[in-house]
């Protein structure tokens, strides 16, 4: 997958453009200048990125914020790493993120079942997940609440062989649609 960004050249032209209310002039010039469609659509829905100087992903975030993070967390096996940075890097909402969570961050750990490739827990993320970009701050927010529960529920796959996981496994059994299926699950079992 080919990344695309815009150059130097066309940032200082469209750096100090308001993406909210460009003129017809602006527009005209943005047609112009950013030939790649999605950069361009991204640039119109949701501005340039203070830090990266990118079309940002969405207007809560900028992939260049994970990104900037990649150095601060290992699951210890290579492969799980570079499978959760390239979902983030991917993501364009919060739904759609993975995270290496340490398991002191959970809490109320319970057990709910054992399948053909590990077993299943339930538990009480204290964190919660990302929902966006707090610039004031420079963190994410994070989500700790969900629908009706005072805390964020989450479930724990514990695989078994694990130290052996490649590629093709993680991208088989953990892409996003199948983890938000396994979450809407989990919301039906915890209430």
């Amino acid at each position: 997958m080919e990344e695309f960004k815009l150059s130097d050249d066309v940032i200082e032209q469209i750096k100090d453009f308001n993406y909210n209310e460009l003129t017809d002039e602006q527009r005209f010039l943005i047609d112009k200048l950013i030939l790649n469609e999605e950069l361009k659509e991204r640039y119109k829905d949701n501005g340039l990125c203070k830090d990266c100087k990118q079309p940002k992903i969405t207007s809560n975030w900028c992939q260049c914020k994970f990104q900037q993070n990649f150095k601060n967390w290992t699951s210890g096996n290579n492969e799980v790493d570079k499978f959760i940075q390239k979902t983030q890097l991917k993501a364009t909402e919060f739904r759609e993120i993975l995270e290496w969570i340490e398991y002191d961050r959970f809490e109320n750990v319970e057990y709910l079942a054992k399948g053909g490739f590990g077993t299943i827990y339930k538990a009480i993320w204290k964190d919660g997940c990302i929902e966006n970009w707090d610039s004031e701050n420079n963190q994410w927010k994070r989500i700790k609440t969900w629908v009706s529960h005072k805390n964020f529920p989450v479930a724990l796959k514990c695989l078994h062989n694990s130290q052996n996981i490649t590629s093709e496994f993680l991208r088989e059994r953990l892409e996003p649609v199948k983890l938000n299926r396994l979450i809407n699950r989990l919301k039906r079992l915890t209430g």
